[in-house]
C-alpha cells in the first residue's frame, strides 16, 4: 500500500492547498496550525514533510537561512520545496511594506552544493535545484512566451542587465532536500 504523502502548505492564507496542513500567523483564515513562521522551532517533527509549499510567504519572514534551516529539518530527504515569491524586479516586491527580503535566481545558490555561492556556508542545508521560472507560470500572449523563455534560459544576463528595463512579477523554485544518510 502506498503511504500518502505529506503536504505543508506555509503562508496559506484563507487558499489553503486541499489535502495539507496548513500554517498561518492569521487565526481567522481557516489554517491547521496557527504559528509565527519567525519563531522557531516549527511546531513539527523531524522529517515529517514530502512537500512544503511556500508561496508569497518568505518575503515576510526575517531570516531565511534560519527558515531553511528549519524547512531542512522538518522535510524528508528528498522532499520537494515550492517556493514562489516576488522577484526582484518587480515593483510590487518594493510596494509592500512587510516585505524583507528580494529574490533572484540566485538567492537559494548559498544552500546547493557545487555553485559558487555556497562556498559562503551560511548553513548546513543542502539543496539541489530542480527548476527556477521567472514570470508569470502561463500567458496567451505569443510576444511574452517568447521573452519569457530567453529571460528564463539566460537568467543571470537577464537580471544583471535587462531586469529593470523590462521586469518579471514573480520567481518561482522547485528545488530537494539532501540529507546526509
Amino acid at each position: 500500500m502506498k503511504q500518502k504523502k505529506t503536504i505543508l502548505h506555509l503562508g496559506c492564507g484563507p487558499h489553503k492547498i486541499p489535502g495539507s496542513i496548513g500554517v498561518d500567523i492569521n487565526k481567522n483564515i481557516g489554517a491547521d496550525i496557527i504559528h509565527d513562521l519567525n519563531k522557531f522551532p516549527y511546531p513539527f517533527k523531524k522529517d515529517q514533510f514530502d512537500k512544503i509549499i511556500a508561496e508569497n510567504i518568505l518575503e515576510h519572514l526575517e531570516n531565511i537561512p534560519k527558515v531553511m534551516e528549519e524547512l531542512h529539518r522538518i522535510s524528508k530527504n528528498g522532499a520537494i520545496l515550492f517556493i514562489t515569491t516576488g522577484h526582484f524586479s518587480s515593483i510590487d516586491s518594493f510596494t509592500d511594506p512587510t516585505h524583507k527580503h528580494f529574490f533572484t535566481s540566485r538567492t537559494f545558490d548559498y544552500f546547493i552544493p557545487g555553485t559558487d555561492l555556497y562556498e559562503y556556508h551560511y548553513s548546513k542545508v543542502k539543496l539541489k535545484k530542480l527548476k527556477v521560472l521567472l514570470g508569470p507560470p502561463q500567458t496567451n500572449n505569443f510576444l511574452l512566451k517568447i521573452l519569457l523563455k530567453l529571460i528564463n534560459k539566460y537568467a543571470v544576463i537577464y537580471e544583471k542587465r535587462f531586469a529593470f528595463i523590462f521586469p518579471v512579477g514573480t520567481i518561482s523554485y522547485k528545488l530537494q532536500i539532501i540529507k546526509e544518510k
